[in-house]
């Protein structure tokens, strides 16, 4: 039996390498934007209701108070899960926010959902083979007012009574000057770590609204 199983992945493996080789990189990039912004759904009723929930202690903090809530949740009950038989699959944030449950870009694509059904913005990157989201917090952002929402992020945990304190706040600053903060889950709290810092790296930057661009953002 074992032995049956193993051929049939092995099987299922090259069905996909043979499926993707017959696409372009480009090609392949936007089809993943596609999958990625249409299983984005900040007006599904149960994300609402599962957003309204996480933040109702929050409403009269500031907004990233409530994102701190949305990303406590999500980083400590996501329950991370492969995609079935080595396929690319996009779970609907509609269907993730029952369950918990998937890959990277699946916890990304409901982040996000969460994020914008609260009136925020966000958008989800990929590199090195995996897939976070990140927030939009304002352009042309001061060190002070960065600043500011490091102390409101680290005044979350503290009035929660836990330990987790930022002592830095990881993000991008585009080209634009928009900066977007790593939503990732890499840390415990908005802000950690990247999970790739190379200069060099090619990330595939897909918005909410299924447009998409190939940037360096570490440069």
């Amino acid at each position: 039996m074992k032995k049956t199983i193993l051929i049939l992945f092995i099987v299922l493996q090259f069905c996909t390498l043979q499926i993707f080789a017959q696409f372009t990189k480009s090609q392949v990039d936007e089809l993943t934007a596609k999958g990625i912004a249409a299983a984005i759904e900040p007006e599904n009723p149960a994300i609402k209701s599962k957003a309204g929930e996480l933040t109702g202690a929050y409403k009269e903090k500031e907004y990233i108070q409530n994102v701190c809530a949305v990303f406590d949740n999500l980083y400590r009950n996501w329950n991370y899960q492969r995609d079935p038989g080595g396929m690319e699959y996009f779970e609907k944030a509609g269907v993730s926010v029952y369950t918990y449950t998937g890959d990277c870009d699946d916890y990304a694509t409901l982040m996000i959902s969460l994020i914008k059904s609260l009136g925020g913005e966000g958008r989800i990157v990929c590199v090195s083979g995996h897939a976070y989201p990140e927030l939009y917090l304002g352009k042309d952002l001061s060190e002070s007012e960065l600043d500011i929402f490091k102390e409101s992020i680290n005044s979350y945990y503290e009035n929660k009574g836990s330990r987790t304190r930022a002592k830095y706040l990881n993000y991008h600053t585009d080209s634009n000057g928009s900066v977007w903060l790593n939503l990732d889950y890499q840390d415990r709290y908005p802000g950690g770590k990247f999970v790739e810092y190379s200069p060099d790296a090619e990330h595939l930057v897909i918005y909410s609204d299924g447009s998409y661009e190939l940037a360096y953002l570490n440069k």
